[in-house]
């Protein structure tokens, strides 16, 4: 998916409290790592599931957990 359909998925997804809940939480987490904002934007939009979990296994394992809520969150 590339970054607008990302934004679009997010802000669809949004209108759900529950989701707006658990998003809003990951995304403090990521956000209190510098940069990883960024890594997780072009992690998203890999369609490969090989290589995007390639790119994951480079994050830092703090980060891991939160990239793959966030990931599997827009996914569903």
């Amino acid at each position: 998916m590339n970054g607008y359909e990302l934004i679009m998925r997010v802000q669809q997804k949004m209108q759900d409290p529950k989701f707006a809940e658990k998003f809003n939480k990951a995304v403090v987490e990521l956000n209190s790592i510098p940069g990883l904002q960024q890594e997780v934007l072009k992690i998203a939009q890999i369609q490969d599931e090989k290589k995007r979990e390639k790119a994951m296994d480079r994050l830092p394992n703090k980060a891991k957990k939160a990239v793959k809520e966030v990931l599997r969150m827009l996914e569903a």
